[in-house]
Formats: structure tokens, C-alpha cells, sequence
């Protein structure tokens, strides 16, 4: 895997900087500098130097760190919520397009912050199972909203005073292998053109040699996709109207 992530890293220096490297390249140590002091550098720098695995995001042993849109629609034992605080914004396009709508009425303009928020944190409060933790700040900083300030008050449970063995212990999840989706001309016509191709570049995730190839096959594939779509939606608008 570390293979396939190096290969990708040479294919994107190569889309940046040159698809050739020429010998003036390398021998006037402009590759050296700039591949090694900056391409690799910026890559440490962003983060990108370990293997992720895109059908696995969430691995055992490993605590995940997610915004609260990233964690929609998951559930995890313990959810430890760090910023308890949302700025209200002003719904200056509502405000703009709200006199165009003709007779319907939607959320007040003075409230739209207000509900945005609630639904924010509706998600992530209704992501823990067994124990959810505020975090209180208190002084200048970081702070709470509302909401919040008044529920942690001096009757809330603390930390300190808390029994772990009253806490539901956390069911092991069962693993449920979803099937994974293949397209007819990035998989099927890959995998009868040369299994051993398909091996490294679709298995392993290797960078192509042909990049072209590989993505006039995805865009073949999703041009089919979206008519088929778009073909099934008039299909059944016709159906409605007759």
C-alpha cells in the first residue's frame, strides 16, 4: 500500500511539473529541490503521508476526530462534543429571495440561525450510545452557546463524580460487508483487458501510466449513468401526467 501511495504522489508531481523528467532536470539538481524540499514537504505538511483506506474510514483501536456534518448518520459509544458554541449568522439570502416566494411561508427570518443551529446539534448530540461529554468552558476563549451555558448548570453530572460501572458497556458492532459498486468500463472491461492490470490499479491503487485511459472510462461511465437517470425521471413524469 505504501507503494501504490508513492506511485501517486510521483503521477501528481508529474501533472504539476512535467510529465517528462529531463536530464537538464536532474542534473542541475532542480528535481532534488523541488520534488524533496517542496512537493514532499507540502505533502507532510498537509497531512498526506499515511495510507487511508477508503472502504475502512473509521479502524478499531483508532478514535476519530469528525465535524458534526461528517459524523451524520453514524453512532459511536462514546461522543465527546469539544466545541459546544456556533455563531448565529444572518440569513441574507433568505432575506433577499423570501418576498419572491409568492404566499409561502417559511421559518421566521429572526429564527433561521436559531433552527440551523438546533438541527446542528441535534445530530451531534444523538450520535453517542452509551455516554455523551460536554466540554464546560469557562473565562475567555472558548465558549458555549446558550443552550448549553443553561444546561450545564451546577446540577449537571461532572466528570468527577462519574461511575464508570453504571455506564452500558458497548455492544461489539457487527460487521456488515456492504457490496461494493463496479462499473462496467472501469472494472469489468479493466478486468477482461488484464487481470494483473486491474490487480495493481484497482486492487492495490496504483497510479495508472495511462491516466487518460483511465478516466475517459469513468467519464464513459458516468455520462451512461446520468441519462439512464435522466431517461428513468421522464419515464415517470410521463407515467404521473397520463
Amino acid at each position: 500500500m505504501q507503494l501504490a501511495l508513492i506511485s501517486k504522489h510521483l503521477a501528481r508531481f508529474q501533472a504539476q511539473y512535467g510529465a517528462v523528467l529531463s536530464a537538464d532536470f536532474l542534473d542541475g539538481g532542480k528535481f532534488v529541490r523541488t520534488f524533496f524540499n517542496s512537493f514532499l514537504y507540502g505533502l507532510w505538511r498537509r497531512g498526506e503521508s499515511e495510507y487511508e483506506n477508503p472502504e475502512d474510514p473509521f479502524p478499531k483501536g483508532r478514535i476519530p476526530f469528525l465535524t458534526v456534518h461528517q459524523a451524520k448518520g453514524l453512532e459511536f459509544p462514546v461522543v465527546v462534543l469539544g466545541n459546544p458554541f456556533k455563531k448565529k449568522w444572518k440569513p441574507t439570502i433568505e432575506t433577499i429571495i423570501r418576498p419572491l416566494f409568492d404566499g409561502r411561508q417559511g421559518e421566521p427570518l429572526d429564527r433561521i440561525a436559531t433552527f440551523d443551529n438546533a438541527r446542528m446539534f441535534y445530530v451531534a448530540l444523538s450520535r453517542p450510545k452509551n455516554l455523551l461529554v460536554l466540554c464546560h468552558y469557562k473565562g475567555q476563549g472558548p465558549k458555549l452557546s446558550e443552550p448549553f451555558r443553561t444546561l450545564l448548570d451546577d446540577d449537571f453530572p461532572r466528570i468527577a463524580n462519574l461511575n464508570l460501572d453504571k455506564i452500558p458497556r458497548a455492544e461489539p458492532e457487527q460487521e456488515e460487508k456492504l457490496p461494493k459498486v463496479y462499473s462496467y468500463t472501469g472494472d469489468y472491461l479493466e478486468y477482461r483487458s488484464c487481470p494483473r492490470r486491474y490487480l495493481f490499479y484497482r486492487r492495490y491503487d496504483f497510479a495508472p501510466t495511462r491516466a487518460q485511459t483511465m478516466f475517459f472510462g469513468s467519464l464513459v461511465h458516468r455520462t451512461i449513468e446520468d441519462l439512464h437517470q435522466w431517461l428513468r425521471a421522464q419515464a415517470e413524469n410521463g407515467r404521473q401526467l397520463s
